[in-house]
């Protein structure tokens, strides 16, 4: 049986709580095994693009974020505030970009780490410097073609 704690909520903020738990838990893809041949799942170069590109602009400065830290572990508070998001729109952002990871492309895993640190509470994400110099170099490329934010 679960452990149950009491956490006191402003009387006018208790619907919220209660729309929060009636969703599916949070648990980042890369907290799971990866699934496939051996375990070889790379995300490619191609891939990599094609993620970018079908990427909303929120993402894009998500992923963007985590890139300019890298191989920096980086919380979801600092991927906030370096993207002009809040904490919020982020984490809203990372379950539909799980779903398109899995559905559209075929994949297990992020193109980044994530990890639970329990003790504090906190996710916290890395990216590998190759995969983050790709969305450095793709970010560049779209803001230049745009002519301004990705």
């Amino acid at each position: 049986m679960p452990e149950f704690v009491s956490v006191p909520v402003p009387a006018d903020r208790v619907k919220e709580v209660y729309e929060l738990l009636s969703r599916e838990p949070f648990r980042p893809l890369t907290a799971r095994p990866a699934v496939g041949v051996g375990n070889s799942e790379v995300w490619t170069e191609p891939l990599i693009d094609r993620m970018f590109i079908e990427s909303s602009s929120a993402m894009r400065r998500i992923l963007l974020a985590i890139a300019e830290e890298s191989p920096r572990w980086v919380t979801t508070n600092h991927i906030g505030i370096a993207s002009g998001l809040t904490v919020r729109q982020v984490v809203a952002s990372l379950g539909p970009f799980e779903k398109r990871v899995r559905g559209r492309y075929a994949m297990s895993s992020w193109p980044f780490e994530a990890r639970q640190f329990v003790d504090a509470g906190i996710f916290k994400y890395s990216m590998s410097p190759e995969t983050a110099e790709r969305i450095v170099t793709l970010t560049a490329q779209v803001r230049q073609h745009e002519g301004g934010d990705a």
